[in-house]
């Protein structure tokens, strides 16, 4: 899975009560929770169980019946902020974690300053927190999240994956670290050191889909197609509602060219979801599959299901516009995009000025590399290849370090059409030096291999006028 959060873990428990004290404290040979209920506890135990598995649906239960039986357990609040999927229900929680901090122990007290300076993008006040944390409990996942995100996006993915190499030295069965690991090295590249990482991950959590699902997803972005399909089948054995896993095999049947198939995987996600956004981003994933497939009658069908997704109140113009360029460029109409993605362009605009400026990012805004390629398609689509060049460079050689796989992606394609424009223009070397970096991600992509065709036949064509 792609999402990655950051647990808390309790296992086993002792209670320490003594006179006068209004909660009592569960206490592990790892971690400190304090709560007034046992039975709280319990469930909290078992929702911080089915976090680390990535199964959400299961941990917002327990969290939330956590809550129920004990309404200021500070450490059930952050895990339902973690898991619940809406920005303005997680600032609560952890606004309402804060208030209880006189009563927590020191290491709680910091694991909410942490998550409440996030929400506040206090970058460089939280990277000092967690740096504190780091030292003092040198097991802890969530300070490690925070100091391995601050390396790789300084570009330092060697110090990032140190950084979970020595939560292992603490503890050598460390899931989630060998996950993280295996992820970092497969976004750089690195495939067969991420899934050594992964598979040490399914040895320690066979019964768990999340491996399967990791393992799925590097192979389908590698171009490993048949394995990615088998794991993340694997991971649906385990639990069929693992939607990760259905957008993963949406990936892997892309870059087969098995666009239908793509299609039935990402739709099959979006009626799994429980979230409009992650929807809505489903039913995009589908709409290019089929906008690929140039099947138009698909697009119209998607789009037809897209816009019945309820908007957020604060991106509702947003997202209608959004819908409706991609449909426009899909369905053959790029001019009728334009206005309507200049419109985005504004409104984010617009947006972002209006957000506090305050102390600089450890993690700046990066670029949105999918408007801004289907910006360029649409240009492509009305002959304006130029302006469209421009863009495409301008997502390829982005000003931030990518960390996921769809940004990755978005490189990768944009890589593409910029070597077929080189080509075109005379300039072979470089249009093969761009094809032959991609090909150190992934061998064959389906949705550039028009490009690469094109570039590989006017080689070819040079080669023979050269011979006569």
């Amino acid at each position: 899975m792609k999402r990655r959060r950051w647990l808390l873990v309790v296992i086993g428990a002792l209670i320490l009560a003594g006179a006068g004290v209004a909660a009592a404290l569960f206490v592990s040979s790892h971690r400190d929770v304090t709560t007034s209920s046992k039975a709280a506890y319990e469930a909290y135990k078992e929702a911080v169980a089915n976090e680390r598995r990535f199964y959400k649906k299961e941990a917002r239960v327990g969290y939330a019946r956590a809550l129920e039986l004990d309404p200021h357990f500070a450490m059930a609040m952050l895990g339902l902020s973690r898991v619940s999927g809406d920005d303005d229900q997680r600032m609560a929680l952890i606004k309402r974690a804060a208030r209880e901090e006189s009563r927590l122990t020191e290491r709680e007290q910091l694991i909410v300053r942490m998550e409440l300076l996030m929400t506040e993008h206090k970058w460089d006040e939280l990277v000092k927190v967690a740096t504190e944390v780091k030292q003092k409990y040198p097991d802890d996942v969530r300070s490690a999240m925070v100091l391995a995100g601050q390396q790789l996006q300084r570009g330092e993915t060697d110090k990032a994956i140190k950084i979970f190499q020595e939560l292992l030295e603490v503890d050598p069965n460390n899931a989630e670290a060998y996950n993280q690991i295996g992820y970092y090295y497969g976004w750089r590249g690195d495939y067969e050191k991420s899934v050594e990482a992964l598979e040490r991950y399914k040895f320690i959590s066979p019964d768990n889909a999340n491996p399967f699902d990791s393992l799925g997803e590097v192979q389908a972005y590698s171009g490993r197609y048949n394995e990615a399909i088998e794991n993340l089948n694997r991971a649906l054995t385990i639990k069929p509602d693992f939607v990760d896993s259905y957008e993963h095999l949406g990936v892997a049947y892309e870059g087969m060219g098995e666009y239908t198939k793509a299609v039935d995987a990402y739709l099959k996600a979006a009626s799994m979801v429980d979230q409009d956004d992650r929807r809505r981003g489903d039913h995009y994933s589908a709409m290019r599959a089929a906008c690929e497939n140039g099947d138009t009658v698909q697009v119209t069908e998607i789009q037809a299901k897209l816009v019945k997704i309820a908007p957020s109140p604060k991106y509702a113009e947003i997202h209608k516009a959004i819908a409706d360029a991609a449909y426009e460029v899909c369905a053959g109409n790029p001019a009728a995009a334009m206005p309507r993605l200049a419109l985005i362009e504004a409104k984010l605009k617009e947006l972002s000025d209006k957000e506090p400026k305050g102390e600089m990012m450890y993690e700046p805004k990066s670029q949105d590399s999918g408007l801004l390629m289907l910006k360029a398609k649409a240009l492509e689509k009305q002959g304006r290849t130029d302006e469209a060049f421009e863009i495409w460079k301008k997502v390829a050689e982005p000003p931030n370090s990518y960390k996921a796989f769809p940004e990755r992606r978005m490189i990768y394609e944009a890589r593409a059409h910029m070597a077929e424009v080189l080509a075109r223009r005379g300039d072979l070397d470089a249009a093969e030096k761009l094809i032959a970096e991609n090909r150190k991600w992934n061998p064959s992509w389906a949705p550039t291999r028009s490009q690469e065709m094109t570039v590989a036949e006017l080689r070819r064509e040079k080669v023979l006028a050269a011979g006569k």
